[in-house]
């Protein structure tokens, strides 16, 4: 069985605040159960909404495709991913004179003489077929958000370095040429955004369902729960809506304009999907070298990979990805530049973003012109 690994290191700096605040970056990194050799690469696994490094299709892979597939599997919780998970906190809102002609007398009585207790609330609701709306109480700020954007890309590629960082540490050899990230949903997008800001590093990214541009920092995420017969809706509205930063820049259609793409890229993306517009994915795709567009529809949801043709293909994480690997033809050329020396520089109105690999672990500066 494969090894695990937990290392906690210092995180990249707060590049909204310019403030170094102590945030520290937990990294799990699975390893084959018969060492690492010269042919084993490195898998770097990018969670979306709802799950995390402790999820446990997540703590699944990380164990099975290392000694499967001859693989370092590297994940991390990125900055503000604790945002991104399930309702935690919510304030019910509703009006209980709109449940009048669906409750019972007895019912509407005990929510009507004020008894919004949560418990009480589903209690009584679950049993009629109605929805109750409320809001998810996130308490997030500039110090730690969901940004959706560069913070979110800089821990994975710290936690990518990191790993690497011990491998020469412990003078063992492994195929820096075989480096694939597998995203899905957000995780995928971020995928976009490292292969964008380390261009040299990624040989492979595997992606499922990414949007071109976050969904959320335009319109609220609503998270759907069922309690009996009743649907509880929460929304959550992201502070990064609200917050001033560039977000523009986040549009993969512009960072990706005139980029020379060096990794292979396989898309999976579904025709029903009703948070990306499956035709602007495929046009996106086509402008970019290296990639192969896989469009999902109903004729082609298998029900052992993919099961449905929907956001994420509600896709069976683990089948996707022996079928992705079982399937592509990967030819680990030595790269053209296999240590990032040269800094990553993306130039977007009259802002600068240098990304400065010299330190060994990867730095996000930036600066106003």
């Amino acid at each position: 069985m494969a090894k695990e690994n937990h290392i906690n290191i210092p995180a990249h700096y707060n590049i909204y605040t310019g403030e170094n605040t102590n945030r520290n970056l937990d990294i799990y990194f699975s390893e084959p159960e018969y060492g690492v050799n010269k042919e084993t690469g490195l898998l770097l696994l990018i969670p979306g909404y709802g799950a995390h490094s402790q999820s446990n299709v997540y703590k699944k892979m990380r164990l099975e495709f290392a000694d499967k597939y001859n693989l370092i599997v590297i994940q991390c919780d990125y900055f503000g991913s604790e945002f991104m998970q399930t309702s935690n906190k919510i304030n019910l809102s509703f009006d209980i004179n709109n449940y009048r002609n669906l409750l019972s007398e007895g019912d509407f009585k005990t929510l009507k003489n004020g008894s919004k207790n949560f418990n009480t609330v589903i209690g009584i609701l679950s049993k009629y077929s109605s929805m109750l709306q409320a809001t998810e109480i996130l308490n997030e700020n500039k110090h730690q958000f969901n940004d959706m954007g560069f913070m979110q890309a800089m821990d994975l590629l710290t936690a990518l370095f990191a790993v690497k960082l011990i491998l020469d540490d412990n003078q063992l050899v492994y195929d820096e040429n075989k480096v694939i990230a597998y995203g899905h949903s957000h995780g995928a997008y971020l995928a976009y955004l490292c292969n964008r800001l380390a261009p040299n590093d990624f040989t492979f990214i595997v992606d499922n369902s990414a949007w071109l541009n976050p969904v959320y920092l335009t319109s609220s995420r609503y998270l759907n729960q069922t309690y009996g017969k009743m649907v509880l809706q929460t929304r959550f509205d992201y502070f990064a809506r609200k917050f001033d930063y560039d977000k523009c820049i986040l549009d993969l259609h512009k960072l990706y304009d005139g980029f020379q793409n060096k990794a292979v890229i396989w898309s999976y993306q579904g025709v029903a999907d009703n948070l990306v517009d499956y035709r602007e994915k495929e046009r996106f795709c086509s402008s970019i070298d290296n990639v192969t567009f896989h469009l999902i529809d109903e004729e082609k949801v298998d029900n052992i990979k993919y099961f449905s043709a929907g956001h994420g293909l509600n896709a069976d994480f683990l089948n996707l990805f022996d079928y992705t690997m079982r399937n592509v033809e990967l030819n680990f050329m030595p790269k053209i530049n296999s240590i990032n020396i040269v800094p990553t520089t993306i130039v977007h109105r009259n802002i600068k973003y240098i990304v400065d690999f010299r330190q060994g672990l990867p730095v996000l500066n930036i600066a106003i012109n």
